[in-house]
């Protein structure tokens, strides 16, 4: 793997970190009752699947208009990440008058991806008939418990 792709590649997960963290604050209103064990079904859980496909789909097509951003406004993927890593951590990121206005147009960008991403997730859930804090407790339990991983799991084999 070339080093360019590589940094692309920390890049785009990096910027999707951001989008599932504002799903997260979004969609998580109670996270205390959150922590309980959850049962889901089998057909729960394959709709889960679909919906987590599809979310991943998009999600693709959101990450390389996030990176053709950077590109376009002159900027270097690492030196976005430093950037933006700088800005997360409340330092000074001394930048140029160019890297300020570029870094501000992909800011730009990446807000009307977000709020596009959140949409679209939305449309997906409905679509699937599934709540979406229904959807972020499963997301949450699948983190936490290792059988119900196993079981998305075997869902997927089936599906391909």
């Amino acid at each position: 793997m070339t080093r360019n792709v590589f940094v692309q590649m920390v890049v785009v997960a990096f910027l999707m970190a951001g989008i599932t963290g504002v799903q997260a604050q979004d969609f998580n209103p109670n996270q205390n009752q959150q922590q309980k064990q959850i049962e889901v079904s089998d057909s729960e859980l394959q709709t889960y699947a679909k919906i987590m496909q599809e979310i991943r789909q998009e999600q693709k097509s959101s990450q390389s208009k996030m990176l053709q951003a950077i590109k376009d406004n002159g900027l270097e993927v690492r030196r976005y990440q430093e950037i933006a890593r700088a800005k997360r951590k409340g330092q000074d990121a001394k930048m140029s008058d160019k890297e300020k206005e570029a870094y501000q147009a992909i800011q730009k960008v990446m807000k009307q991806e977000q709020q596009k991403m959140r949409s679209k997730m939305g449309s997906i859930l409905k679509k699937h008939d599934m709540e979406r804090r229904r959807y972020v407790r499963i997301s949450q339990a699948m983190q936490r418990d290792k059988q119900l991983q196993q079981r998305l799991n075997e869902i997927r084999k089936k599906n391909q």
